[in-house]
């Protein structure tokens, strides 16, 4: 007799959230972004020189493209090089500064370029709350793969490289076989378009249920990787996704590194046994320090501190003649 498979290795339709999805915030959480609209409320109500909250901004927008091209192993970056690109941005980016044999400098670079100019257009799209559409999301898509040619997959049992089809949908089954030998399923090309026009119809529908945005971005991230509409790239379309709520809500994206990876793979399995509230509170507590430091930051601000610190040790000043400089670390 044919054994079964795991019920989380079966594709089947996506499923909207339960009546309750509004109560599974997290109260942490929830606190200190009421405590960030506070203090971002006095910014706005007060002129004053912003340049410190936006340089942080600016570095936390290059954290999320770097991460979220490590987490998929595109690239491994040499230690302290992500906080110096981080800081500094990628015009100095190398490929001595990953480990992959084979990778060139223009390839890495175009990898982080294009990844941060997808994460720009996503704080734009959320800035103008603009709704999610196929067109969206295949816009985003066709500017995070511009650098990469090919999509891993699998015909007549045998590994092969695929075109990537940028901003489109998969026409190609693209089901991983896990470590245990299980495949993996995912929603088949056929019926990715029908399934995409039903995530995009529940996630409008929630926004008129004042969802959390911690809520709502582990629902659309998990139900995104469930179709894994493209051939390839949906790990890092998720993210993107993940970061739109949580910037359309005037909240900050939470940054997966590439050393949270298996915790953060082991919440998305959760969620594909039934449990999505173990994901909600992930990114919740994923979220709550980054939203600490920036009411830290715009304190700063309010109370005119004329300098910051980098997490490479290199510092941002203004300088005795009112324009902000930033001096790298000293060796």
């Amino acid at each position: 007799m044919r054994s079964r498979k795991p019920p989380e290795a079966v594709w089947k339709p996506i499923e909207d959230l339960p009546a309750d999805a509004a109560s599974w915030g997290s109260s942490d959480y929830r606190e200190r972004v009421r405590r960030w609209h506070d203090v971002r409320g006095r910014l706005q109500d007060r002129a004053v020189d912003r340049t410190l909250l936006d340089i942080w901004l600016r570095g936390r927008a290059r954290a999320f493209a770097i991460e979220t091209g490590q987490i998929e192993g595109l690239y491994t970056l040499r230690r302290g090089v992500t906080e110096q690109l981080i800081a500094e941005g990628f015009e100095g980016v190398r490929a001595a500064h990953a480990f992959e044999p084979g990778l060139s400098d223009q390839t890495l670079k175009g990898l982080l370029e294009d990844q941060h100019a997808a994460v720009e257009l996503v704080f734009e799209a959320a800035a103008g709350r603009r709704r999610l559409s196929h067109h969206t999301m295949k816009s985003w898509h066709q500017l995070l793969t511009r650098h990469q040619e090919h999509a891993p997959g699998v015909r007549d049992g045998r590994r092969v490289l695929i075109e990537l089809r940028r901003g489109d949908y998969k026409v190609w089954p693209n089901n991983p076989r896990r470590p245990d030998g299980v495949v993996h399923e995912y929603c088949p090309p056929e019926q990715t378009r029908s399934e995409m026009d039903r995530l995009l119809d529940m996630h409008h529908g929630h926004a008129d249920r004042g969802l959390p945005a911690e809520v709502e971005a582990a629902w659309l991230h998990h139900r995104f990787v469930r179709i894994h509409p493209f051939q390839d790239g949906n790990g890092r379309m998720a993210r993107l996704l993940m970061a739109y709520v949580f910037a359309r809500a005037g909240e900050f994206p939470p940054v997966i590194s590439a050393a949270q990876r298996d915790d953060y793979i082991r919440n998305l399995e959760w969620a594909d046994g039934g449990d999505l509230r173990r994901l909600v509170q992930y990114l919740a507590d994923l979220a709550a320090p980054t939203t600490l430091s920036a009411i830290g930051i715009a304190e700063d601000v309010l109370d005119g501190r004329p300098w910051r610190t980098h997490g490479n040790g290199g510092q941002t000043v203004r300088e005795s003649d009112g324009e902000w400089r930033y001096h790298p670390p000293v060796s």
